[in-house]
Parts: structure tokens; sequence; C-alpha cells
């Protein structure tokens, strides 16, 4: 099973559900899509070896943060050292709003996307993908918005994180 929340950053966490998670599961794990730009060194120091962290945007200051980004600014964020220092390489546009220049930086540099099945079209070939949707896999938000905040929805996470066979992070089930 695939978790994933979006939006994570140092004044937007969930730490009390996700460790009432772990405490359900010792074999717990997730993938957050958090704005480097959000958190210092010391926060980002502090998660667990079971939360994988996926860039989600820069600053995150709407849901169309990266749609008009071009490949040269994609590669910027990119090269941040907060990126290359803490997080994995793996890419998801606030509100799932990509632009193709973001996707060139991606597939130029070998890192995933988690994107939607609407861009099948768009997205290069060769670039990893992982889509949203399917049974095993389930996609929310830190707080609570869209119906899929992780505290409104959190009696269903857990009875599927009971449930599940095992855990993947996202750049695990690419």
């Amino acid at each position: 099973m695939v978790f994933d929340l979006d939006d994570w950053h140092e004044t937007n966490t969930c730490w009390d559900e996700l460790y009432d998670l772990k405490a359900l599961r010792h074999d717990f794990k997730l993938t957050l899509f958090a704005v480097p730009g959000l958190g210092s060194n010391a926060f980002w120091d502090k998660t667990p070896d079971w939360c994988e962290l996926a860039v989600h945007g820069w600053l995150h200051p709407d849901p169309h943060e990266c749609q008009d980004w071009t490949r040269e600014r994609m590669l910027r964020l990119m090269d941040e050292p907060v990126v290359e220092r803490y997080f994995v390489q793996g890419f998801k546009a606030p509100g799932w709003q990509i632009s193709d220049g973001c996707y060139e930086a991606l597939l130029e540099r070998g890192w995933w996307v988690a994107d939607q099945p609407y861009n099948d079209m768009r997205r290069p070939g060769g670039l990893r993908a992982h889509l949203l949707g399917g049974p095993s896999h389930w996609h929310g938000h830190v707080q609570d918005v869209e119906g899929n905040g992780i505290r409104e929805r959190f009696d269903e996470v857990k009875a599927l994180v009971v449930a599940a066979d095992s855990f993947r992070f996202v750049s695990e089930a690419l």
C-alpha cells in the first residue's frame, strides 16, 4: 500500500496522526510531498526513516505555483541545497498543475513525478511517473482540505493501515 500526503512543511504537520499510524504497524511508511522553502534544516533533520520527503513546489503559495515554470526554474529548485540534502528525486506540482518545463527538467535529471492520468499525453516518454488512484494508494493532505485531510479521514486511513499487506514509498511503487 502506498500512502502519501501533500503540503508537509514546518508549520503544517500531523505528527500525532503519523505516530499513531506507526504504532498500529511497525512497517508503516509513507511519502510526504513537502515544501522545501518552508522548512529549516532542523525540521527536515527530524524526518524519521519511515517517511520519504519528495518535493512539492518551492513555497507553494497557491495550487498554480509550478504551472508556468521553465525548465531552468525547475533545475534551480532541483539544485537547492535543502533539496539535494533531504529529498528524494521525486516531484509533485502543487494542485497537479505542472508545466512542460518541469517535465523536461525531471526527465533530464532522471527524477520521477507524481501526476494525474489526465497528463498522460503531455508527459514525456521515459519520465517515470506515479499516477493518482488505484486500490493500493491513498492520497491525502496534512490539513483538512478537499475532503482528504488526514484528520478528517483518519478512521478510514487507520483501517487501511491495519489491513495493508505491506507498505511502499511512492519512489518504490514506480
